[in-house]
């Protein structure tokens, strides 16, 4: 357990693009108050209706016919600036389907690279685009940088940005991709908007998140629920959690160290973060429950965060079971679009796009 909560708090993308030489060995040893924290809470972030998400202070939020998709950017209901990267057709045709994709923790949007690329190569009317997530490393706020106040303020942020990219093709089918932390995004996203008519017409899950261990006490899932209460802006850094256990992401390695000479590398995180993805990976079964888009999830054998049985039983958690389609790659790790079976993943995806025969 102890090295699942390390690729939670250290889904390192740098590797994913290649920027480093010389890999070696993650290592983490998780303390156990930590590891409680991220293992104890049972709530149900589905269960119930989601909580409007408020403006800043003195700002009234943004209404529809003030949304706009800028060249690079686009402004949320709270007025904040969130960059975004997009990959459109080469012959300049418009798309005929948009993914929408979300990167995992501690990421970035040209995460997405890689698939973005290989539409443009090997899929005509595909389009990627993909937009940095509120309290991650590209965050134009800094204090926001390792926090989020609420799950909501994701979900918000994903509808907005899915509205202005509909606005932008309306011709277009809108798929949803998330990988790791995005893929909790974009699968409680589609089972709370489900209403909504920006029409995301199906999910993509890579390296999803869908259990954590239920052998905790209920006192101290309990009082570290309090504890998150009571000091939710207190920041656990990356130092405080190494230890000596190793951690591969990919077949090959990095070190903990490098990662942090990424510019958007977060090397801390506050514990109402924490719990809000506690709460997530807890309540991702009653959401799979309330979807009925078609559902391609991907994940490797050696992907420590997620057991291959644990994810096989999830899938069958949906809606209309028969319109998932779970891809399982026995040697692969956690980043399946830069690991070694890159191309065989991304042209798996390809080939179930086409399966959906979206008009």
């Amino acid at each position: 357990m102890k090295k699942k909560i390390f690729l939670l708090i250290h889904s390192v993308p740098e590797l994913r693009r290649g920027h480093l030489k010389d890999l070696g060995s993650l290592r983490v040893d998780v303390t156990f108050a930590l590891l409680l924290l991220i293992s104890g809470f049972v709530l149900s972030g589905c269960a119930g209706h989601s909580q409007a998400s408020k403006a800043a202070p003195n700002q009234k939020p943004l209404q529809a016919d003030e949304l706009r998709l800028a060249s690079g950017s686009y402004a949320s209901f709270d007025h904040s600036n969130f960059s975004f990267r997009k990959w459109l057709p080469l012959d300049g045709s418009n798309p005929s389907i948009v993914v929408v994709g979300l990167h995992g923790i501690s990421g970035a949007s040209q995460d997405f690279q890689n698939l973005g690329k290989h539409f443009q190569e090997s899929m005509e009317g595909v389009a990627v685009y993909a937009p940095e997530l509120r309290g991650q490393g590209n965050d134009p706020i800094t204090s926001r940088r390792g926090d989020i106040q609420s799950r909501e303020y994701w979900l918000d942020d994903l509808r907005i940005f899915t509205r202005l990219v509909r606005q932008q093709h309306p011709q277009a089918d809108i798929i949803w991709c998330g990988e790791s932390m995005g893929a909790l995004i974009a699968l409680h996203g589609l089972a709370s908007f489900q209403d909504e008519q920006f029409g995301c017409k199906a999910l993509i899950l890579s390296s999803p998140i869908v259990g954590i261990d239920q052998h905790i006490p209920s006192w101290k899932k309990h009082l570290l629920r309090l504890t998150s209460r009571l000091f939710p802006r207190i920041k656990v850094s990356l130092e405080a959690l190494a230890g000596k256990d190793e951690v591969l992401m990919t077949k090959d390695s990095i070190h903990q160290e490098q990662a942090s000479n990424n510019p958007y590398h977060i090397p801390a995180f506050t514990l109402r973060l924490l719990n809000t993805l506690g709460v997530m990976i807890e309540s991702s079964p009653q959401c799979a429950k309330k979807i009925n888009q078609p559902v391609l999830i991907l994940h490797g054998g050696h992907d420590i965060f997620s057991q291959p049985d644990a994810v096989e039983a999830f899938s069958g958690q949906f809606l209309k079971p028969d319109r998932v389609k779970r891809n399982f790659y026995p040697e692969s790790y956690h980043l399946l679009f830069y690991g070694h079976e890159r191309d065989r993943v991304l042209s798996d995806i390809s080939q179930w796009i086409e399966s959906l025969r979206l008009p």
